[in-house]
């Protein structure tokens, strides 16, 4: 108890001053943990206009040493020696916290220790870190979406502001090439923003090594997280501190045509079908989208109509 409390106040004083990216650097083995780390830290302390974010994934790079704004959290075994990248992060003066890993089955005792971090770190940020308020905002409209599919038997044609070939941009953009609307957009982000790549496409390796790639050429051109998220998975962990703390998010929507797709039947039993899986994940991508904009938050969407894995490839090579 007294490891959580000191690992929490130690957050909460970080976050207060601006250090409120926290990154974990995890073994192989423990990289599931930092999906459970991500919920519990997202969706309860963003909101009241702050939150600290969990960065997961992430290349060590020189790069990251520019920003102010991180926390490091290593996990380690006991018997492995210190990392040289982690040494050069203390030495350009990053807060980096070292969690000691006995064993796998030391877990369970992690997970303890985080939850009881959370809570104190939140009391120290004076927020409360047992409700979601915006996580309602969401649902709310992603049920008037589908209310609407119901009306019309299809999801409202939205307009591109930019199509090339097989990749369309929606939102506020500027320029006529693909590279020239991505850069305008991303130009919006200052220093303390995070750039969150919100994933709708069909989850596949090519597609992971593709969304990688973006976010490697993100940090090293402008030395800012970039996290990702599959949809709708997210929307019950990051999704709540994107839209309840400052507003430093600047999101990119991915979505695509799906070739493939699944009727939802419309009551247990019966082969009868008015939506499918497909249309639901479009729904909840664009309620999402719609209670981003409510919290006045800069968003994009990419659309794929073919070949998303290509089309990543592609804005990541002209950026």
């Amino acid at each position: 108890m007294n490891a959580g409390a000191a690992l929490g106040a130690a957050l909460g004083a970080l976050a207060n001053r601006g250090r409120d990216k926290l990154t974990f650097i995890l073994p192989a083995r423990w990289k599931a943990f930092g999906d459970w780390l991500e919920q519990l830290i997202a969706e309860s302390t963003g909101k009241e206009g702050k939150g600290i974010l969990p960065v997961l994934d992430e290349q060590l790079s020189d790069t990251i040493a520019r920003g102010q704004d991180r926390v490091f959290v290593v996990f380690k075994h006991h018997d492995e020696p210190d990392s040289s990248k982690a040494k050069a992060l203390i030495e350009s003066g990053h807060p980096v916290i070292e969690m000691e890993i006995q064993e796998d089955g030391d877990l369970g005792v992690q997970m303890f220790i985080w939850e009881m971090a959370t809570a104190v770190a939140a009391y120290f940020m004076s927020v409360n870190p047992f409700d979601q308020p915006d996580v309602e905002a969401t649902k709310k409209h992603t049920r008037a979406v589908i209310a609407d599919f119901g009306g019309r038997g299809k999801l409202a044609d939205e307009q591109p502001a930019l199509s090339v070939r097989s990749i369309e941009f929606f939102g506020n953009i500027h320029g006529a090439t693909l590279a020239e609307a991505f850069k305008s957009f991303l130009q919006q982000a200052k220093a303390g923003d995070y750039i969150c790549l919100q994933n709708y496409l069909s989850p596949s390796p090519d597609i992971d090594k593709a969304v990688g790639l973006l976010r490697e050429a993100i940090l090293e051109k402008m030395a800012l997280p970039a996290t990702h998220g599959y949809g709708p998975r997210y929307l019950h962990s990051t999704g709540q501190l994107h839209k309840g703390d400052s507003g430093n998010g600047v999101f990119i929507q991915l979505t695509q045509d799906f070739t493939l797709d699944v009727d939802i039947p419309d009551a247990l039993g019966q082969e009868k079908s008015s939506f499918t899986f497909g249309a639901l994940k479009a729904a909840q991508a664009k309620g999402d989208r719609q209670a981003l904009i409510e919290k006045k938050r800069r968003i994009i969407r990419i659309h794929f109509r073919k070949n998303p894995a290509d089309g990543l490839k592609s804005i990541t090579e002209m950026f």
